[in-house]
């Protein structure tokens, strides 16, 4: 035992020797720099990348630790950056989806930075956040920012329908309000229709969860069993497809291609009068409102039937993730810890995002704007959730279950897509489980 302690001591001597080394190094002349791979490249969000990014720079650059960021579409950058492991020269950090950190390190495509973390950055982050980067007792990711997802809605458009937010309070008087509109607006302005679920970013995830879903699973932390059959997920699908019986492709069609950018999105230019989005919609608002003019609110979607009245929203959310076999793991993991803290700072600031770092969201200039209290409320009721380790494909099955009824109408029967669904999901985890041994 004497013996496995003295060797035990050793090698984290010799690990905390090769750290101090590193940075040594950096001092005695040699930049080290940091390549950063994040999907932020709008004229939005770039800008505020950029400013964290320099400020990296200058606090670190007498210990000469630079970053580099590079900007990879957000389509791209789960696989380049599997790509890049594989391919031994992966990136510093890259900005990846904080539901799958659990499956990223057991595949080792994650480095275990626990080693690497100050001796205090747990504690800098709300708990269940940091439940989300550990696997197995180690530390992959720092994490960044998370969201929910509410409801925008033109004030103006309502006070023309006659409809008062106060009488939303379940899904039928929720439907009964988008009829008032289109009766009352259909014909008028850029007006096209309502609502519809799967525009902006909202979708099944969100309505499911306001139904008391867990989502896919039957644990939306701690997935085991596939449930996204259930009873509560069918009933989302099913209020969902009200909508798409509703308005038919044709109209469907109508408002994907009046979709624009900036002040001509669908809510800001008046195509909806209710639009469904994250929490940093707030940002977009307040950068194009000046041009648009909209007069907005916003709000939860109420409870549906099997909540016993108690709503909810789904929380996405990204972590800084240092690849495996990055070339300088303890300024790698120095980077991601300044991004998830410092930087959450100023991008929760200028971005109006929910960051998981404590006091990034402590700003009393968030609270002025139009939505922020509703948005604070709604985070005590949205769930994250967690990627089964070998379900990496549960997403696209659960999307085209969802797609079938809302997008392409090739089925009319909600229960039935999503039970194939289900099928699929479990037929994929039984074959990755087998891959892996277990």
């Amino acid at each position: 035992m004497k013996t496995t302690r003295r060797l035990v001591a050793l090698v984290l001597s010799v690990l905390m020797l090769l750290s101090v080394c590193s940075f040594a190094s950096a001092a005695e002349g040699e930049t080290i720099t940091l390549r950063f791979w994040a999907h932020w490249g709008s004229e939005q969000r770039r800008p505020t990348i950029e400013k964290i990014c320099n400020a990296f720079n200058e606090k670190y650059a007498e210990q000469g630790v630079q970053v580099e960021y590079v900007y990879v579409p957000y389509g791209d950058i789960e696989t380049k950056m599997l790509a890049s492991v594989t391919a031994g020269n992966p990136p510093a950090v890259v900005i990846t989806a904080i539901e799958d950190v659990a499956s990223k390190a057991m595949r080792n495509q994650a480095q275990n930075i626990t080693e690497y973390l100050a001796p205090d950055t747990q504690s800098k982050f709300y708990e269940k956040y940091w439940d989300m980067v550990t696997w197995n007792g180690g530390v992959y990711a720092i994490p960044f920012n998370t969201d929910t997802r509410l409801l925008y809605y033109n004030k103006d458009m309502f006070k023309t329908a006659g409809v008062s937010v106060d009488e939303i309070v379940d899904w039928a008087s929720f439907q009964q309000a988008c009829v008032k509109l289109d009766e009352a607006l259909n014909g008028t302005g850029n007006y096209i229709a309502s609502f519809y679920p799967t525009l902006g970013n909202f979708g099944f995830d969100t309505i499911a969860m306001a139904n008391g879903s867990e989502g896919i699973y039957d644990n939306a932390l701690n997935p085991s069993q596939v449930n996204i059959a259930c009873d509560a997920n069918v009933e989302a699908l099913e209020f969902m497809k009200w909508f798409a019986d509703r308005y038919g492709q044709d109209t469907l069609n109508q408002l994907d291609s009046a979709n624009a950018g900036g002040s001509q999105d669908l809510f800001l230019s008046g195509r909806v009068a209710i639009y469904g989005q994250t929490c940093n919609y707030l940002a977009t608002i307040a950068k194009y409102n000046d041009e648009a003019k909209v007069d907005y609110g916003c709000f939860a979607l109420p409870a549906g039937p099997s909540a016993n009245g108690v709503t909810g929203a789904w929380g996405g959310g990204f972590v800084c993730t240092v690849p495996f076999g990055t070339e300088h793991p303890a300024e790698a993991t120095l980077l991601a810890e300044f991004l998830a803290t410092e930087g959450a700072a100023i991008w929760g600031a200028e971005q109006l995002d929910v960051m998981c770092a404590i006091e990034a969201n402590e700003n009393p200039v968030m609270s002025q704007y139009v939505g922020w209290d509703e948005v604070k409320d709604l985070m005590n009721y949205t769930k994250a959730t967690r990627r089964h380790i070998y379900g990496g494909s549960a997403d696209s099955y659960k999307n085209d279950a969802v797609n079938k009824i809302m997008k392409t109408f090739e089925s009319d029967d909600c229960r039935a897509v999503l039970e194939e669904a289900a099928q699929k999901i479990t037929n994929a985890i039984e074959e990755e489980a087998f891959i892996f041994g277990e």
